[in-house]
């Protein structure tokens, strides 16, 4: 196996790993990935107008309106005003959720500040600057995906069978 074929592999394993973790989180939450993923976007912005959201999710305006819903009944966003947009609201994590995240992922956080921090000063800056361009790299990849099924979605089932009704 090439040096490279064992960063892949690694990389591999370790987003095998996450998507294992936030599966256990979700059904420790009582939440769906697609809950887990709102969450984890809103941990990582702070906080997002429902529509942001949406379209980091890739969910329609529908699919979104639903999911905001469900996150607030089980208590886990709340919604604020705007301060720039008096039509928008900006939905953030309660504290009860970022204290049952915290409880799923905070060994893990703390392990991973443990590892970084027995790096030299030099390596941690080739790591941090390799894992940007990686997760640039599978953004892009991730955005690209989305868009081809979205692509295959909206494509016609069959082909029309002139004549048939005229």
């Amino acid at each position: 196996m090439t040096e490279t074929e064992t960063i892949r592999r690694s990389l591999t394993r370790k987003d095998l790993a996450a998507a294992r973790l936030r599966a256990a989180a979700g059904r420790m939450l009582g939440l769906n990935e697609n809950e887990l993923l709102a969450l984890q976007q809103l941990s990582l912005a702070g906080r997002l107008t429902p529509s942001a959201l949406g379209a980091q999710l890739r969910l329609t305006s529908g699919g979104t309106t639903a999911l905001v819903h469900r996150l607030e009944r089980s208590g886990h966003v709340t919604r604020e005003a705007h301060p720039h947009d008096g039509r928008s609201t900006l939905l953030r994590l309660t504290s009860r959720s970022e204290e049952d995240a915290t409880a799923a992922f905070a060994p893990l956080v703390s392990e991973l500040e443990r590892l970084a921090a027995e790096l030299s000063d030099g390596d941690r800056a080739v790591v941090d600057g390799f894992l940007d361009r990686v997760a640039d790299a599978a953004e892009r990849h991730a955005d690209a995906v989305a868009r081809a099924a979205d692509d295959r979605a909206r494509a016609p089932l069959g082909d029309p069978v002139p004549g048939l009704w005229g």
